[in-house]
């Protein structure tokens, strides 16, 4: 595991955003009343927010980013660095830190910088641009943070299109040398997350005319039950959640001294409920401190923890200070685990667009 601390660095703001489509799962076609509820009940995910046809990551995240920068009132001639964060670019050589400098027209003299990382790549690249930042050469920067995986999904996925939605997040870092210790543990267990993998469409396995055509079909909902494959084992993510995650964090707080129980907030990635109960369950964390945001916004990847802080916890992050314990997981598999605190950041009501 790698451990990292970062000083002279605060969060001004965060903000997130969501297409205003909205899906049920009580009303998916493949789902009778009776399984729609176990599948409810299940994963605690009753709808999520799908974007339309032509609606991509970068729209999303520069949504909260336009509304965010105008609450915290930056000059955009003042930001340094623009980080971006998703599995799902716009384009597959052109980097989406590059479409979003143009689209809010940033300075030229803006840094642009972009990660390609699924579940706990908020973490991740929070951790790194923050570094970026702790050296007082680059003072503002802004990481976005969203995924549009509904464009990834087959329609006719009973097991997955149930659980994942789309947003977009924006986060505010400034250097601060009065700021308090930022930390983070961040690990990769690579051997096993090479089963989640899809195979086709890079160049290790570039498409053929048979595979491209197998994969419309997919997209489209056009393939028969017995040719849809599922490429997550839920047992074995299960598994990987609830024993990772609570060695992670229990690391990290044994490394740099932090008392969990002192701890406001334990915000984890938005899996399913049922992984986010054991987890908090074998923290020894009161579920009163573990917000969710999954139950009208399902997982929405690498942007569930801002998006949960956003809309579970607004008010405390911006009337005091908030000590946060966070871990987001899955893609990989890896982790990453962080802990810092939030005083009267922005955090504007969430943007839909």
């Amino acid at each position: 595991m790698a451990f990292f601390k970062v000083d002279n660095v605060s969060i001004r703001g965060i903000s997130a955003c969501v297409p205003q489509n909205t899906e049920e799962n009580r009303n998916l076609p493949f789902y009778g009343p009776e399984a729609a509820e176990q599948v409810v009940s299940a994963t605690g995910i009753e709808r999520r927010r799908i974007v339309p046809k032509g609606m991509t990551a970068s729209d999303l995240c520069i949504g909260a980013a336009e509304k965010l920068i105008e609450d915290i009132g930056w000059d955009k001639e003042s930001i340094d660095l623009i980080a971006f964060c998703t599995q799902n670019p716009d384009y597959v050589n052109h980097p989406n830190s590059f479409v979003a400098h143009k689209k809010m027209a940033l300075s030229n003299n803006t840094m642009c910088l972009d990660f390609y990382h699924g579940c706990p790549g908020w973490v991740v690249s929070l951790g790194t641009v923050s570094q970026l930042v702790s050296g007082g050469n680059i003072k503002r920067a802004l990481l976005l943070d969203g995924d549009t995986v509904s464009k990834d999904q087959d329609a006719n996925n009973r097991e997955e299109r149930p659980l994942f939605g789309d947003a977009g997040s924006a986060t505010a870092i400034e250097f601060d040398d009065n700021a308090k210790s930022m930390f983070f543990n961040v690990g990769t267990d690579s051997a096993e997350g090479a089963a989640l993998a899809r195979l086709d469409g890079g160049y290790r396995h570039p498409y053929t005319i048979e595979s491209l055509q197998l994969e419309l079909d997919r997209l489209a909902g056009r393939l028969p039950p017995e040719k849809i494959v599922s490429r997550m084992d839920s047992m074995d993510v299960f598994s990987f959640a609830i024993t990772k995650v609570p060695k992670s964090l229990k690391s990290l707080c044994t490394q740099f001294d932090i008392n969990i129980n002192e701890i406001d907030k334990l915000i984890l990635h938005q899996a399913n409920k049922i992984i986010v109960e054991n987890i908090a369950k074998r923290m020894k964390v009161s579920m009163d401190k573990v917000p969710l945001s999954l139950r009208n916004y399902g997982n929405t990847t690498s942007a569930s923890i801002p998006l949960t802080i956003v809309t579970e916890c607004k008010k405390e992050v911006t009337i005091g200070t908030q000590k946060n314990l966070v871990c987001g997981f899955g893609t990989g598999l890896s982790w990453g685990a962080a802990y810092f605190e939030t005083e009267k950041i922005i955090c504007p009501d969430i943007v839909e667009v």
